[in-house]
């Protein structure tokens, strides 16, 4: 008699067969498909962070979390978060800057949309767009439980220069409420001025931007230190969004 495949076993095995069927990504990408199916420990928190249902629909009821971007957020560590969290209990608010006026000396050129939404993407590959909740030049700390700043290289890169989200990102930590980043997304943290002396990790390549913020730089999944809690991938989104839920429900 053959042995059951695991759920997780046979999601996994539809997911890459699905592969089989679709062209090769044009631009550099990241496969959700191939992050939640590969055969390590992480890849399969992630698995299970985004496939099984949820343990508790009122874990984070009348909590309200803001997570802060624009576009180019990295779309699996903005949808997996906001999936997890809402399905959890919690509200869960797209706050983003306003997209003003331009010089034309910039030739620079945004759709109608940019609004309204923000532009998730997938590494290099354009995705969807997700509608704003909250600009950032309305967003008040007294309104939100903790706070979230992806990544995506575009999203904190332009994030990092609005005066809003780094008020933003001063004034939860400063609160003491749970204030995360993952990926590129602590390069708003780092324009911040706020990492100088705590202990912070991030995608391996801005490990320089880090010490030179002055922060402690770990290679570890997800770094906690007091309400500032960091991770480095997209896999590590999971422990990030557990250690936020810790501080959360005490």
């Amino acid at each position: 008699m053959n042995k059951p495949h695991e759920p997780a076993s046979a999601t996994n095995a539809a997911l890459l067969r699905a592969q089989a069927f679709m062209t090769p990504s044009p631009v550099p990408s990241i496969s959700t498909e191939l992050l939640v199916s590969a055969d390590g420990e992480l890849n399969r928190e992630l698995h299970h962070f985004l496939f099984d249902p949820p343990t508790d629909t009122e874990l984070l009821k009348g909590k309200k979390i803001a997570i802060c971007c624009t576009n180019g957020v990295e779309e699996v560590e903005i949808t997996g978060a906001m999936k997890w969290l809402s399905e959890h209990g919690a509200t869960v608010h797209v706050v983003a800057p306003r997209i003003g006026e331009f010089h034309p000396t910039l030739g620079l050129r945004f759709p109608p949309l940019t609004k309204t939404h923000v532009l998730a993407i997938r590494l290099m590959e354009n995705a969807g767009w997700l509608k704003i909740d909250c600009y950032m030049d309305e967003a008040k700390i007294a309104d939100y439980d903790a706070c979230i700043f992806p990544g995506g290289c575009w999203n904190p890169d332009a994030l990092r220069a609005d005066k809003h989200a780094q008020k933003f990102v001063q004034d939860m930590l400063a609160s003491g409420k749970p204030t995360c980043a993952i990926c590129h997304g602590q390069w708003v943290m780092v324009s911040a001025g706020i990492l100088k002396g705590k202990k912070a990790t991030a995608v391996w390549n801005i490990h320089p931007d880090l010490a030179n913020a002055g922060a402690t730089v770990l290679d570890e999944p997800c770094v906690v230190d007091g309400n500032l809690i960091t991770a480095r991938f997209p896999y590590d989104l999971p422990r990030m969004v557990g250690a936020l839920v810790k501080q959360l429900v005490k």
